[in-house]
């Protein structure tokens, strides 16, 4: 389909299975891990057409070895009898130890390894939605882990010979394959039930005494620090609280391990199945510690005495005094934009101070937001929701440049893009109000008229100027056409839409790869340094990287001087002095030394970063571009990052560059 088919996120839905922004994973998490706590889940998907018809258990390499080893066990148990009742049934193209690892916790099942549940994949290979497919020998193929030429291994003993490929077909291996697990647990059910006990108190027995995680309430980011605690709060993992307003989480509690896995940085295993230096390459992502990706420090401790649970009632909305005073809101917090943009809806007075000011008994940063006492009563409940505060100040609101709601738009190619649904999601949940632009609209011009903003998500410069991926020298070169309304890309006269926009005036925000469409259609004194390398030169395969952040920059409002940026794509900008008809800045860099660059994860030729800039900004004509060479609000889960696209969106509407 040329849109997503989850509004939102599309087979991304899958993916977010620890961070739980969507409806669907928190209702699903809650009635597994709150209510129903099963010994064993199987997740059952579909794959491509043209491979093996089934994958079960075992998994691929690589394995975390904290995840409990009888976890291992009971899943080869289950599909050992799976690949058995399937053959038996004379199902061939049955394959094992393929392509899917043991590693990574973002799925379903993934994340209850660390939960002492024994989780299980099955994935079918698909038909054309119901209908049914032809496939020659010749069309099958390997190519993955686990099965790099089709023909018989010892993981896959009988491939399937092609001919036609139904859903009926589909159905019956997922039946053959659902019942197996069934067989197996009533035929082990005392084994299941005994081994889940063992590996919960394992768990427990694996934290020294008292050992537990702090979440300080008073640090620079508090909202979003308060949002980490209840994150696991939803994970039904045990959190305190402190007179002070500490949060704390104790690690002699059966999802323990399941909190060292989210908070302790990743060290992606360098697994090899052959001598050699090539290492078995992550199947997802590889990095996933939230304190990194929220921007918020957390701290080993003792547990202190006279803890409280966490409380359950909703906050409580403040009472905004009238009067002439303003209410300040300090930048830092990716929370504040919803407090902001709540402000920016009412009637009230919203401005933004681009310089320094002191105000009663301290200084107040560029990019502090003042509200007078209507826009406060409006987004006081948003404020209490959030967690941000404010201060009261004896100053009037016009002490700032006023702040207006941009009007935001964002990119929407017929190409579905996850990374389109997510941005989507995000500004909408942050409360903007972002309407779709398709390849049409902007071809058809004048878009300063209508939006102060465009925003370009993580969109190959191909799919972007044409419609269609790209394609490497020796590949298929066919692309099946989708009909004439959605097909195509922004052409050349959408190119000259955008960059008429920004240069009446408008704010252009392009993130990772669509940086490279930017960078050949706008003259710009920025070149993207890994724009030919090949993955044996360099590789980020989802991983937290460190960037130092210019300061003072309306883009970097708030931002600490260092800040974790997640990085799966190849960007790295080198700027050059332009003319004196534009200005440019870099808002980010990586580190002078490669060793400082990885936080978590995993990265192959880190080298080629160092001293490379991760974001600029540039004007251009009247208006303004910003490249992201990273994904700021990747999954809705980078909140460190969110403060880059939310600020940029507010730079629009200034007055001045």
């Amino acid at each position: 389909m040329p849109w997503l088919y989850h509004h939102y996120v599309g087979h991304d839905n899958n993916r977010d299975w620890f961070m739980l922004t969507q409806k669907e994973t928190r209702m699903m998490s809650r009635v597994m891990y709150h209510e129903w706590f099963p010994q064993v889940f199987l997740d059952e998907h579909q794959m491509g057409q043209a491979a093996p018809r089934i994958f079960v258990p075992p998994y691929a390499d690589p394995v975390d070895p904290d995840i409990h080893p009888l976890i291992w066990r009971e899943v080869n148990l289950i599909g050992a009898t799976m690949a058995l009742r399937l053959e038996q049934a004379g199902k061939s193209g049955v394959i094992y130890g393929y392509s899917y690892d043991s590693y990574w916790p973002g799925g379903t099942k993934n994340t209850g390894w660390w939960k002492n549940m024994a989780g299980l994949l099955t994935e079918v290979a698909s038909a054309r939605f119901a209908s049914p497919i032809h496939l020659p020998p010749g069309e099958l193929s390997g190519g993955r882990k686990g099965l790099i030429e089709y023909g018989v291994q010892t993981n896959f003993p009988n491939p399937w010979k092609g001919g036609w490929w139904r859903l009926r077909d589909i159905m019956d291996y997922e039946r053959i394959a659902s019942d197996a697990l069934l067989e197996t647990c009533a035929d082990r059910r005392e084994d299941f039930l005994k081994n889940m006990l063992a590996r919960s108190r394992a768990a427990i027995a694996a934290a020294a005494p008292r050992e537990a995680y702090r979440i300080p309430a008073g640090q620079r980011d508090g909202a979003t620090a308060a949002r980490l605690a209840r994150l696991m709060d939803e994970h039904n993992v045990d959190v305190l609280v402190a007179g002070d307003g500490d949060f704390w989480i104790p690690l002699a509690q059966p999802y323990g391990k399941f909190v060292r896995e989210m908070f302790e940085p990743q060290r992606y295993p360098e697994v090899r199945l052959v001598a050699g230096k090539e290492i078995v390459r992550p199947y997802d992502v590889s990095a996933w510690t939230l304190p990194l990706m929220l921007g918020v420090r957390v701290e080993k401790g003792t547990l202190p005495e006279g803890l409280r649970p966490l409380p359950t009632e909703p906050p409580r909305t403040p009472d905004v005094p009238g009067g002439d005073a303003a209410f300040a809101v300090e930048p830092g917090s990716p929370e504040n934009a919803k407090v902001v943009n709540a402000a920016l809806r009412s009637r009230g007075r919203v401005s933004i101070l681009r310089a320094p000011v002191k105000a009663g008994e301290r200084e107040w940063p560029a990019g502090t937001v003042l509200f007078d006492a209507a826009a406060a009563r409006a987004a006081a409940s948003v404020m209490a929701d959030a967690g941000v505060s404010w201060t009261p100040l004896p100053l009037s609101p016009a002490s700032g440049e006023a702040l207006r709601a941009p009007r935001v738009a964002l990119y929407k190619p017929w190409a579905a893009s996850m990374d389109e649904g997510w941005t989507r999601f995000l500004l909408e949940q942050y409360g903007f109000a972002p309407r779709t632009l398709d390849n049409k609209t902007i071809r058809a011009g004048k878009l300063a008229e209508k939006f102060d903003a465009i925003v370009l998500p993580d969109v190959e410069k191909e799919v972007l100027a044409v419609g269609k991926p790209k394609r490497e020298e020796g590949e298929m070169r066919y692309f099946a056409e989708f009909p004439p309304e959605y097909a195509g890309g922004l052409k050349k006269e959408g190119a000259k839409a955008l960059e008429d926009f920004v240069e009446a005036g408008g704010t252009l925000v392009a993130f990772d790869s669509a940086c490279d469409y930017v960078l050949e259609e706008f003259n710009v004194p920025v070149r993207n340094t890994l724009a030919k390398a090949e993955t044996s030169d360099f590789s980020s395969a989802g991983s937290l990287l460190k960037v130092q952040v210019v300061p003072g920059h309306p883009v970097t409002y708030g931002l600490p001087e260092e800040t974790p940026v997640f990085l799966d794509g190849s960007i790295a900008f080198q700027t050059i002095l332009g003319g004196s008809e534009l200005s440019r800045w870099v808002l980010a860099s990586y580190p002078e030394a490669p060793r400082d660059i990885l936080l978590s994860g995993w990265v192959h030729g880190e080298e080629k970063l160092a001293r490379r800039a991760a974001a600029v900004a540039t004007t251009y004509g009247k208006g303004k571009v910003v490249l992201l060479g990273f994904r700021p609000q990747y999954r809705a889960q980078t909140h460190a990052t969110f403060p880059f696209l939310f600020n940029a969106l507010y730079w629009s509407v200034a007055k001045t560059p």
